[in-house]
C-alpha cells in the first residue's frame, strides 16, 4: 500500500508540474522501486533458511526473555507499539506504517515459532526491514526476538513488569 500510494503521489506531481513526460518518468521510477523491492524480498527469502537457528539454545527463560526485550526496545517496538498491538505509529517515506497486532488471535505466525523466524529475518517488500538480510541481524537477537513475541507479549505479560 505504500509504495502504491507513492507512486500515485510522483505520478499527480509529476503531471501538475509539466507535460505527460514527466509522470511517465514519474510512473516508470515507482515502478523500478516496487521492482527493487520485489527483487529484495525475493532475495531475503532465498537467503533464508531455518537451519540457522537450530543451534540457538537458551540456558533459562529469562536469558532469552532479556535478549529479546532489548531487540524489540531497541528495533520492533517503533513500528510494532510497546505491547505488540502494531501502534508504534513509525512514519516512513511519509507514511504511517499499519503492522499487525500480535496480540489478534487470527495472526497465524503468533504460535509457529519458524514462521515468525522466517518473517522477522525476510522482513516485507513494504515496511518491515529484513532483519536477516538487510540489517543484518545475529540468528540470536531474531530468536530472541520471536521468543519475546510468543512468550510475553502474545501471552499478554506487560512488558515493563519483566518475568
Amino acid at each position: 500500500m505504500r509504495w502504491t500510494a507513492m507512486a500515485a503521489l510522483a505520478v499527480g506531481l509529476a503531471a501538475g508540474c509539466g507535460g505527460s513526460g514527466d509522470a511517465e518518468e514519474a510512473a516508470e521510477a515507482a515502478a523500478a522501486a516496487e521492482d527493487a523491492a520485489l527483487a529484495r524480498q525475493a532475495e531475503a527469502e532465498s537467503a533464508f533458511t531455518l537451519a540457522t537457528f537450530d543451534t540457538i539454545a537458551w540456558k533459562a527463560d529469562s536469558m532469552a526473555h532479556n535478549r529479546g526485550a532489548v531487540v524489540w526496545m531497541f528495533s520492533c517496538q517503533k513500528c510494532h507499539g510497546q505491547y505488540g498491538r502494531g501502534d508504534g505509529g513509525f512514519v516512513q517515506g511519509g507514511d504511517t506504517l499499519r503492522p499487525p497486532d500480535f496480540l489478534d488471535p487470527d495472526w497465524a505466525p503468533g504460535e509457529n515459532h519458524a514462521e515468525l523466524l522466517r518473517l522477522i529475518s525476510t522482513g516485507a517488500v513494504r515496511g518491515m526491514p529484513h532483519w536477516g538480510l538487510e540489517e543484518r541481524f545475529r540468528a540470536r537477537d531474531i530468536d530472541a526476538a520471536a521468543w519475546y513475541i510468543q512468550e510475553v507479549l502474545r501471552q499478554g505479560i506487560d512488558p515493563a513488569a519483566g518475568t
